[in-house]
């Protein structure tokens, strides 16, 4: 059976318009899968390869991008981030490589220039003085570097450029993206997963732009999800906040299950969360359940604040659960690439030897990075001084994972807990710029996270930045399944939360 025979109807449509398009795709409704077959009808179409560019915010998707636009068998595609498209652009014009200064380096410049404003990069007026500094040294960070190719005269006609995540894109990349516009646009991504407020992406001004400059664009949606089941898919629409609209998510998955949990204190959330992990992984006889046993990789815990469950995480590994911390593993690959970069860039050290010292982890990423790159050493090191944390965060295999929410944005698992579901974390009203519209759409990353159940905890007292929560239950989680545990002294056994 040809492929394209089992594409749904929303996704034959995608394929089959050969015009501006914008795809709203709600949670694992087979997004990426569509990418692929629309530049496999591209090029059916006699479209060159060498026109046909997929571009993502960060290095990871790109690089996920990559692999699978190898493995479809397309050659001449270019796959990067706007970054190193503009890294391409700048050196293509200019004819040397642009002198970029790293996070540290950029520190350091702000120190000398605002030494009692640790923000100062927020207030645009210190923003411009710091972009002048750099211009007036000779020198160029990422976003300047954006501006900078934006600005070089250069013709995009008849190019197709397809944008990944396009609910990512920040205002120094929609003015990069302006200078691409004559092509035409595949922009895909779900708006109601934008949760990149603080680093200044805004989905009405992205709207205003694709208004500004495509006016004519089409809206598409896919909107039947592969990963989320039904129950899933209900609870997470009424958390939905976006300009665009999808109306209806459908999944082709029965059942599910929402549940959430309370309890006095944390001692007891971390101990029921325990003997629950537990019985799903099959090691505890607690209750008949009609679920098979999975393994501890398929398990996530989430927090809207990391050191939420760190309680939780330590009552695991007493326990003897395999657990894992990916966003701790990537701040050791972070520290690690950092020292990469200083053995090439200041000890004179060849890349292979400097590469033979670093861990098996790193070494399998810059393999990927590397072909990424089509073997550009100046490229993937330049990216490699502004790397991203967001870029090394992986789900470990050897255990269950303890994730951030923002960090698990991309992820998916079998059973996912939310732990922390009090009034101040859900939402996160702790600082005074909360935005309501993004912490909704933090909950709905939370909830399509799960490709089954998805469970919920809240404790009637929990210490959190030196502030005690003491309001129990969110009220945005109220009004979904849930029941408070009471420890019983007496009872041996402990009910399990299925």
């Amino acid at each position: 059976m040809d492929l394209e025979e089992r594409l749904t109807p929303e996704q034959r449509e995608i394929v089959e318009t050969n015009k501006d398009i914008l795809v709203l795709a709600g949670p694992g409704c087979g997004k990426t899968a569509t990418l692929i077959h629309k530049i496999k009808r591209l090029i059916e179409q006699g479209k060159p390869p060498e026109k046909i560019l997929l571009l993502s915010f960060s290095l990871k998707t790109s690089t996920e991008l990559k692999e699978k636009i190898v493995k479809a068998g397309f050659k001449g595609i270019r796959v990067d981030t706007f970054h190193g498209l503009a890294y391409d652009l700048w050196r293509e014009y200019h004819q040397r490589e642009p002198k970029l200064v790293d996070e540290r380096e950029s520190k350091l410049i702000l120190k000398r220039l605002f030494p009692k404003d640790k923000e100062a990069l927020k207030d645009p007026q210190k923003r411009r003085i710091f972009y002048d500094y750099l211009e007036k040294s000779g020198l160029l960070d990422f976003d300047t570097l954006l501006l900078k190719a934006s600005q070089i005269p250069l013709s995009y006609r008849g190019f197709y450029i397809f944008i990944d995540e396009f609910q990512d894109i920040s205002p120094d990349m929609l003015e990069f993206i302006k200078s691409l516009r004559e092509a035409t646009f595949y922009l895909f991504g779900d708006p109601n997963q934008s949760i990149y407020g603080f680093r200044g992406v805004d989905l009405r001004t992205i709207k205003t732009f694709l208004d500004s400059y495509k006016p004519n664009i089409k809206l598409l949606t896919l909107s039947n999800s592969f990963r989320c089941p039904e129950e899933i898919l209900k609870v997470a629409s009424a958390f939905q906040c976006s300009p665009w609209k999808i109306e209806g998510f459908r999944s082709l998955k029965k059942g599910g299950c929402v549940m959430g949990y309370s309890f006095d204190n944390e001692k007891e959330e971390a101990t029921y969360l325990k003997r629950s992990v537990l019985n799903l992984l099959g090691g505890l006889g607690l209750e008949q359940s009609s679920h098979q046993s999975i393994s501890p990789k398929d398990i996530f815990i989430l927090a809207r604040v990391k050191r939420v469950f760190e309680l939780v995480h330590s009552e695991f590994s007493k326990e003897g659960i395999p657990v894992a911390l990916p966003e701790d593993k990537a701040i050791q690959l972070k520290g690690e690439i950092f020292s990469l970069v200083d053995n090439l860039l200041h000890n004179r050290r060849s890349f292979e030897q400097s590469l033979k010292e670093a861990s098996s982890s790193l070494k399998s990423l810059v393999k990927n990075w590397m072909e990424l790159f089509d073997h550009d050493y100046d490229k993937m090191i330049a990216h490699l001084k502004k790397i991203d944390l967001s870029d090394l965060v992986f789900p470990q295999v050897e255990g269950v994972n303890f994730l951030s929410i923002h960090s698990a944005k991309g992820l998916e698992a079998e059973v996912v807990f939310l732990v922390g579901a009090e009034e101040g974390l859900i939402p996160l009203t702790l600082f005074s710029d909360t935005s309501f519209e993004e912490e909704r759409r933090v909950l709905y990353v939370a909830l399509t996270r799960t490709k089954r159940d998805f469970y919920f905890s809240a404790v009637k007292g929990r210490k959190v930045f030196n502030r005690v929560l003491d309001k129990g239950l969110s009220n945005w989680l109220k009004d979904l399944p849930h029941r408070e545990i009471k420890r019983k002294a007496s009872s041996v056994k402990q009910t399990s939360l299925f």
